[in-house]
């Protein structure tokens, strides 16, 4: 189907997905964007709707055809108008959801307590799926299913579990798990040993951790800095903490 207008029912869907948090959720979906994001979707996910730029429709059709889904083919202006990337490579896809698991899972997971920063988000989902750690939870944090964080999170979001809660939520699911939380001036975490199943903690870009989880820690734990640097980004100080935890 070829859309050529910007009231097409099925584009100005597209745009509110885009622009709605609470119309994503009710709808049980989220955007991936990107050739190489889309291509690699695990065969777990359902394709609902599938939107290709018209001058690479020949060259995407492969995406399409993988996933055995008819895409809307949209002209090239309506198509740059509605992505929300600065150079649209030309597809876009509205996942659904899968079932939200309800409990954590794996010997290390994630515990991300009111990062604000969609960037952010995603780069530490991205690592965790790079490092095999199968759970994040996000309590009180930027939406992890928005366009941006996806797009960030790169195949991320498609290979780990992301749940989504608040602190009390959170700190309920990790009853048999010891937190680990990220501070500075804590012990170092050079030979830091962890015991048993671990929740690696960090906190929001301007905060750092809240109370409830710094309370709920079993030890928290800081990178070492030099040259007079007081603080590293959060993405950064979660990922170095995931490879040095063992």
């Amino acid at each position: 189907m070829l859309i050529t207008s910007s009231q097409n029912a099925a584009l100005k869907r597209l745009r509110a997905l885009y622009k709605d948090k609470k119309y994503r959720k009710s709808e049980g979906v989220f955007i991936a964007e990107g050739v190489n994001l889309v291509k690699d979707i695990p065969d777990r996910f359902e394709i609902d709707e599938l939107f290709i730029k018209e001058s690479r429709k020949d060259e995407l059709s492969f995406i399409a055809d993988r996933f055995g889904k008819e895409p809307y083919i949209v002209k090239d202006a309506l198509f740059d108008a509605t992505s929300d990337t600065r150079t649209p490579s030309g597809v876009i896809a509205v996942v659904k959801k899968t079932e939200e698991i309800k409990s954590a899972e794996g010997d290390i997971v994630l515990l991300l307590d009111g990062i604000s920063d969609s960037g952010n988000l995603g780069t530490i989902i991205r690592t965790a799926a790079a490092r095999g750690i199968k759970t994040v939870i996000c309590a009180s944090c930027a939406d992890a299913f928005s366009p941006k964080t996806v797009r960030a999170a790169m195949s991320g979001t498609f290979r780990t579990e992301i749940i989504e809660t608040d602190v009390g939520g959170a700190l309920g699911l990790l009853s048999d798990y010891r937190i680990v939380g990220l501070d500075m001036g804590d012990k170092c975490i050079y030979g830091y040993k962890r015991e048993g199943k671990t929740a690696i903690a960090v906190g929001s870009e301007a905060h750092g951790l809240g109370e409830e989880v710094r309370k709920a820690a079993s030890d928290t734990v800081s990178i070492p800095m030099e040259n007079g640097v007081e603080s590293l980004n959060a993405a950064v100080s979660i990922s170095i903490a995931m490879y040095l935890i063992q």
